[in-house]
């Protein structure tokens, strides 16, 4: 198992980012793709390395349902009311009620709904465009998203990659699109849901949680950390360059071409609690 501190490529550093977080400072795209690299190869045989671009880091690494938790009867509370938006959208719809159990609560956390999910992505390209954009919501219930490019110095300097470790043991029952192990489970949405549902195929959509026990759920993914890396903003975006795959439009494709999410838009819920589905590029 390998860690970005015994990794020397020239130009790079390990170092404090302002954040407190240890990252891997790199300045070049052979050195970004290195640096990941040298993680893949590392890891142990049933280990997997995934990204996550980020505009920021944070504290923790919690997914959209544990943020803000304080105590074990609010996660009991929030879960309550994920499996009530489940249920109704089963019975709204289907499409999306045909689509295996294990996927639905990955699926919805997609398209906005809080989840136990985290996304995660096996594309560099996604991942970087994640890390130079910004959300800005708005909305009584913040279910209007509009995507900006980040811009220096208002929206920081640098650009973040966060490399995911899970784990395949290959002891659970085979099942389509999902890996598990006793310490995680990674859903792959573009094998598990039908591509009427187009935007996790888009984005190469995955998510990652960590394993239940019968004390509760962890709230707090950084554990599965394996790395972080760190590139200037500015050099992140002539890295990426502009393509039509992967501007806005792409990467979130409007309901006219989206038919699940079209169809998911069309359910009235009656649990708002954990958000709506989210209105993209409004």
């Amino acid at each position: 198992m390998g860690s970005f501190e015994q990794l020397t490529i020239s130009g790079c550093q390990y170092i404090s980012d302002t954040s407190g977080h240890k990252v891997f400072h790199v300045s070049t795209p052979h050195a970004l793709m290195q640096a990941i690299g040298y993680l893949k190869y590392t890891a142990e045989p049933w280990e997997r390395i995934y990204l996550r671009g980020q505009s920021q880091l944070y504290s923790s690494l919690s997914p959209t349902l544990y943020r803000g938790i304080s105590n074990p009867m609010t996660q009991g509370r929030r879960h309550a009311s994920l499996l009530k938006v489940i249920k109704e959208f089963s019975l709204a719809s289907t499409l999306f009620c045909n689509i295996p159990e294990y996927a639905q609560e990955p699926l919805l956390q997609h398209y906005g709904i809080k989840t136990t999910w985290l996304d995660i992505v096996d594309n560099i390209w996604v991942a970087l465009w994640f890390a130079l954009n910004r959300a800005n919501v708005s909305g009584s219930e913040a279910q209007y998203v509009h995507f900006d490019e980040r811009v220096f110095p208002n929206d920081g300097e640098f650009g973040y990659i966060i490399l995911v470790r899970t784990e395949d043991s290959r002891n659970s029952k085979v099942q389509k699109g999902i890996i598990k192990s006793q310490k995680t489970e990674v859903v792959d949405l573009r094998i598990v849901t039908p591509s009427v549902f187009l935007r996790p195929h888009a984005q190469h959509g995955l998510l990652f949680r960590a394993r239940g026990t019968e004390a509760g759920r962890l709230t707090d993914y950084s554990s599965m950390i394996a790395g972080i890396i760190r590139f200037p903003l500015e050099l992140g975006k002539a890295w990426l360059g502009i393509g039509t795959l992967h501007n806005v439009r792409s990467l979130f494709p409007p309901p006219y071409f989206d038919e699940g999410y079209r169809m998911l838009l069309g359910v009235t819920l009656s649990e708002r609690s954990l958000g709506i589905i989210s209105h993209i590029g409004a």
